[in-house]
């Protein structure tokens, strides 16, 4: 389910809570090495409540915003590859010691079994083995162990099989993160311990690699959402109007500090939730380690000025996270919009996309 093998182009498609982004990718030779080129691309708002807290609510919404973003966007594949986040599920990094397959197997059943707070049988589950950063580490077996609930992976099935797709394989958000991450960031990717703190609508997921190696993957309940509602709230504005506001279209009835107070206190309470994660990674096994350098993607990320909070905070170099950095985009025959403007919504669709179908 989880497999990084790539051979076939797929459709990268990100269902998120607020919009489904699309994005189809075309293999581009640069010089001796294959990259990757934008061939269709697209984005279209969810009804709001299709989608609250992850769970699929409105699944007729969700197909019609699927065939439409597919159709409107004139994208000609229908291979996709999707990805699930939130509470339903896990991804915990565990130690073994090197064994054989089938023993291995074994072991990761029986660590499933105490590691995850669902029922085995209520689950799917899967695991990479991460390459050793030093010698000492060969003795043993670095494992991502992953946990989906399997009636999360049916709902988002569903909705593509009744949007007559073919779903090749189902990712988590963070390995998709980290797929755009390497393809993006290669030079800091494998020399530095990076963060990329992609800030969606409900959820912010922290990815944390280490030379390549990925470390630590979480996601937050909190997002884009959260900070609309306690605007909506403390300002008695509707809640449309709280989106707009963090849009940057300006408020009418609300003055420009009370508004900058609000936005404040909630990029603080983010702050700290993120903050709880770096100390948890940096005092993880009682070695000596720290974050060079923070990458910030999805919607809250076009925030003014919260690319300097994270540096104050953490000071640590903060900067706006590009998923076509190495990735073509040729604004001549795509809408300029999507490159321009709307890129830190892609981070998730373009990790999906690079991943190819295996023959």
């Amino acid at each position: 389910m989880f497999s990084f093998k790539r051979e076939k182009a797929l459709v990268g498609l990100d269902i998120g809570s607020h919009a489904v982004k699309a994005v189809e990718l075309q293999v581009r030779r640069k010089g001796k090495k294959d990259g990757f080129e934008v061939a269709r691309i697209g984005y279209e708002p969810l009804p709001h409540d299709a989608i609250v807290e992850g769970t699929i609510i409105d699944s007729t919404a969700v197909v019609e915003t699927i065939k439409t973003v597919f159709d409107k966007n004139k994208i000609g594949g229908r291979d996709v590859v999707i990805s699930v986040s939130g509470n339903s599920v896990i991804i915990k990094k565990i130690s073994l010691p090197v064994m054989g397959t089938e023993e291995l197997r074994e072991s990761i059943i029986w660590e499933a079994k105490h590691n995850i707070p669902y029922p085995y049988e209520e689950t799917h589950v899967d695991y990479a083995i991460l390459k050793p950063s030093s010698a000492a580490e060969i003795q043993n077996l670095e494992i991502l162990l992953v946990a989906a609930k399997k009636d999360k992976i049916a709902s988002y099935s569903n909705v593509i099989h009744q949007a007559r797709k073919t779903l090749e394989a189902v990712e988590v958000d963070a390995f998709a993160l980290f797929n755009a991450l390497e393809v993006n960031y290669p030079e800091d990717f494998q020399e530095q311990t990076t963060v990329l703190v992609n800030m969606g609508a409900t959820i912010t997921t922290i990815v944390i690699c280490k030379k390549g190696v990925p470390q630590l993957f979480r996601d937050l309940p909190i997002g884009g959402f959260y900070f609309a509602e306690n605007i909506r709230k403390d300002l008695n504005v509707r809640y449309e109007e709280a989106e707009e506001m963090l849009k940057g279209i300006p408020p009418k009835a609300v003055k420009p500090y009370e508004f900058a107070a609000v936005l404040n206190a909630n990029i603080k309470s983010l702050l700290e939730e993120v903050e709880k994660t770096f100390t948890f990674y940096e005092a993880e096994d009682q070695q000596q380690k720290k974050i060079e350098q923070i990458f910030l993607s999805g919607g809250l990320a076009s925030l003014k000025n919260i690319s300097v909070a994270f540096e104050q905070k953490f000071g640590v170099k903060t900067i706006l996270f590009d998923p076509f950095r190495t990735v073509f985009y040729n604004e001549k025959k795509l809408k300029p919009v999507y490159y321009q403007e709307m890129a830190p919504f892609f981070g998730v669709a373009v990790g999906l996309a690079t991943r190819k179908k295996e023959k």
